[in-house]
């Protein structure tokens, strides 16, 4: 069994000193399972990486962290809205809930409603139920072999 993974590739490097990442990033995008998610770090919103994949049936959230860096996560799975995928499998408690609120709290298009988290977790988190709850957002859970996703989003009715 394949188990679900964000593939994490930093060009910024590259893009400073002139170089040209294309044939590094498509290698990255190669090299993914069918259900990855592929997270680019760049100095820009990388518009036409996004037309291409697009093309190739990918889906992009992007989140801007500084002037010169552009983080871009590509995934295949169809959603209503973009959704940002963070993995917390593997952390001891409570940085699983930390981490999550962290990245809720810091990021304007959750609360707005224009982008949904998806979080990855050993198993389902339930002291983080009622924050999420508490910041106006619904969930879902699917569990798997491979832990518990939640879903994060604003939905219509709990807009203000």
């Amino acid at each position: 069994m394949h188990v679900r993974r964000i593939v994490v590739l930093d060009v910024r490097e590259i893009l400073v000193n002139k170089g040209e990442p294309f044939h590094v990033i498509m290698a990255s995008v190669e090299s993914l399972g069918s259900d990855d998610i592929f997270e680019l770090h760049a100095t820009f919103e990388p518009t036409p990486l996004i037309r291409l994949l697009s093309n190739r049936g990918f889906h992009h959230a992007v989140r801007t962290l500084a002037a010169d860096h552009v983080v871009t996560q590509f995934a295949r799975e169809k959603r209503h809205l973009p959704y940002w995928y963070l993995d917390n499998r593997g952390l001891e408690p409570p940085q699983p809930m930390l981490r999550t609120l962290a990245l809720l709290d810091e990021e304007p298009q959750f609360q707005t409603g224009t982008m949904g988290l998806e979080i990855w977790n050993d198993r389902v988190p339930v002291f983080l139920l009622p924050e999420i709850e508490a910041r106006g957002l619904t969930y879902e859970i699917v569990e798997s072999d491979d832990g518990a996703r939640v879903k994060l989003y604003k939905s219509a009715n709990s807009l203000p």
